[in-house]
């Protein structure tokens, strides 16, 4: 009886305990499309800060874009943690030739943002959050410095995190990407996730010997350079109505090339306008750390 007694206790345990977890609030709030989920937990304790993106369009054969690389890094380095560079090879100027030219740094989207944003020309070409100054979008490299220094007093509309994990045997990094707006502004936003390498080395025309070997730089080292979106040349929408109240998050499973240095590797990913495509927010994380 005793034995019998005791089984029963344990059975209405359980079903008491099955019936309260149904009353646990679900740490998601709905699976909504693509890789994002609204979650309901809270950023409020990560500081904002102000993140911009200079994006450096470049090319082996450009004969001035040493010059541009180094005005671009000497300001992510004077801007650290705030100024992300992105170097986006794209156009004549990017296409493999003979010799030491033969390396192909162009990729889908980096072809399609140097056809959209309208940057067909000689390059170095470059643009700070994809923000227009003084009416233009696509800047020359004389005034990166003193946009990037408009754009970094801007108050941040949002908090970005990121984590990564990677499988050396899969070569798969599983990126988890937190987005949270400040206040509840109106339009759609989109995502883009990006893999990024550094140190590759090749040759890089070049017109300027203060900067280097003319005509030729050789076993010049390309650092920032874009490899590649992993969510189609313009990402996916993040929301379409934004919650302050909801933290917005992504996953992304990327498989690096095997042509591509792993410990040379970043995840980059920035919000957009949906429309605008002007950038709010941008983030980067080692793939090792």
């Amino acid at each position: 009886m005793n034995s019998t007694r005791s089984v029963l206790l344990v059975l209405v345990s359980v079903i008491f305990l099955l019936s309260s977890c149904d009353k646990i609030k679900t740490p998601y709030a709905t699976a909504r499309h693509g890789n994002i989920i609204d979650t309901v937990m809270d950023l409020d304790t990560v500081a904002v800060v102000k993140r911009v993106l200079l994006e450096d369009y470049t090319g082996h054969k450009c004969v001035n874009c040493p010059e541009a690389a180094i005005i671009a890094h000497n300001l992510e380095a004077s801007h650290e943690g705030n100024l992300i560079v992105l170097s986006v090879h794209a156009g004549y100027q990017a296409l493999p030739g003979t010799g030491e030219y033969t390396a192909d740094y162009r990729t889908a989207a980096g072809e399609a943002w140097n056809v959209d944003f309208g940057i067909n020309s000689i390059n170095p070409q470059g643009m700070v959050d994809r923000r227009a100054f003084d009416g233009t979008v696509v800047l020359s490299k004389d005034v990166w410095s003193n946009d990037v220094e408009i754009a970094l007093t801007q108050t941040p509309e949002l908090v970005m995190t990121m984590t990564n994990a990677y499988d050396t045997n899969t070569r798969i990094v599983n990126s988890v990407i937190y987005s949270q707006f400040r206040s509840a502004i109106a339009g759609s936003y989109n995502i883009t996730v990006c893999v990024v390498e550094d140190s590759l080395i090749g040759g890089q025309k070049n017109n300027n010997p203060a900067v280097g070997t003319t005509p030729d730089i050789h076993n010049y080292i390309f650092m920032d350079v874009l490899r590649g979106s992993v969510n189609g040349n313009y990402g996916e929408v993040l929301t379409g109505t934004v919650d302050p109240s909801l933290t917005y998050m992504g996953k992304f499973a990327i498989t690096l090339d095997a042509n591509w240095t792993a410990k040379n590797c970043w995840i980059l990913a920035f919000v957009s306008k949906s429309d605008t495509r002007e950038i709010l927010q941008v983030i980067r994380r080692k793939v090792i750390q």
